[in-house]
């Protein structure tokens, strides 16, 4: 299995990607309808996951603030101004065939290296993004935290726990 992991290209035609399938009506619209448009228009960055040049997984970055009274819960960082900058991962799927293989982790580490990048170019505390019920738990088990009660539900990985995984990443290169 040759996987490549790339910036997504709006000028280039993807195998697969209008019939991409990841078992979430709304991901899987996203790609075939907008996934192109977006990128297009600067909405977003995406990164497509290539499998013998076949569209099997993205995601999506987007830059984006929360306002300081959205971290309701009590593990909210602490000293935070009015309007927090954060990176929003907005949308991930991989191929309902290949689900189960790590390859949504994989996507991931891929976005905190990323995510690390930005913060080192600009003012970031860390990922948010809005779970639907089924990937809740995928996304506590990398060390997301829910910030507020509401569905989706709005999760948030702080900027040092990043930092912390890649170097642990580093030290066992």
């Amino acid at each position: 299995m040759q996987l490549k992991l790339e910036t997504y290209d709006p000028s280039k035609s993807y195998i697969g990607q209008k019939e991409f399938d990841c078992n979430n009506e709304m991901i899987n619209k996203f790609v075939q309808k907008s996934l192109k448009k977006r990128v297009k228009k600067h909405l977003s960055q995406a990164y497509v996951l290539l499998q013998d040049e076949r569209f099997i997984g993205f995601y999506t970055l987007d830059t984006f603030s929360i306002a300081k009274y959205d971290f309701e819960l009590e593990n909210k960082p602490t000293g935070l101004p009015p309007i927090v900058p954060v990176v929003k991962l907005s949308m991930l799927g991989v191929d309902k065939s290949l689900q189960g293989k790590g390859i949504g982790k994989r996507l991931l580490k891929d976005m905190f290296m990323k995510v690390y990048q930005v913060s080192k170019l600009a003012g970031c505390i860390g990922v948010y993004l809005l779970a639907e019920k089924d990937a809740i738990l995928f996304y506590e088990k990398l060390g997301f935290v829910a910030i507020k009660e509401d569905e989706p539900l709005p999760m948030f990985l702080n900027i040092d726990i990043i930092l912390e995984m890649i170097e642990v990443t580093h030290e066992h290169l």
